[in-house]
């Protein structure tokens, strides 16, 4: 779990844990991985794909990156016991070629860490 926005999901889940509600938990633990305000703290796709598996928000539900990580989700609950590499599981999220931007080590590391299931 080398990449920063999976260990922002993986603590931001611990805040949820806490009681912090999933954009103030992402908030709080972005924040601490990245100057506040930053482009990289402000990243839309990796906050959207975490908020799309743990935030009750029905606005947030409908964001692609959310579509996204909850469509990895469903893969990885048809074969739970695959080894899914990012890229592959991203080939089989999206229709067209496109560029992940850490949806997926998202969607994975709270996989692999048995948050979500």
């Amino acid at each position: 779990m080398d990449n920063k926005y999976a260990k922002i999901a993986v603590k931001a889940f611990e805040y949820i844990n806490a009681g912090y509600s999933a954009e103030e938990a992402w908030e709080k633990a972005s924040c601490e991985f990245y100057k506040k305000g930053s482009p990289s703290q402000k990243k839309g796709c990796p906050r959207n794909a975490f908020l799309g598996l743990t935030s009750n928000s029905q606005s947030l539900a409908k964001s692609k990156n959310a579509l996204y990580a909850r469509k990895a989700l469903d893969i990885l609950r048809k074969n739970p016991n695959r080894d899914y590499a990012i890229i592959e599981l991203w080939s089989l999220v999206v229709e067209e070629p496109k560029t992940h931007n850490a949806q997926m080590n998202i969607v994975l590391a709270l996989w692999n860490k048995g948050l979500v299931c």
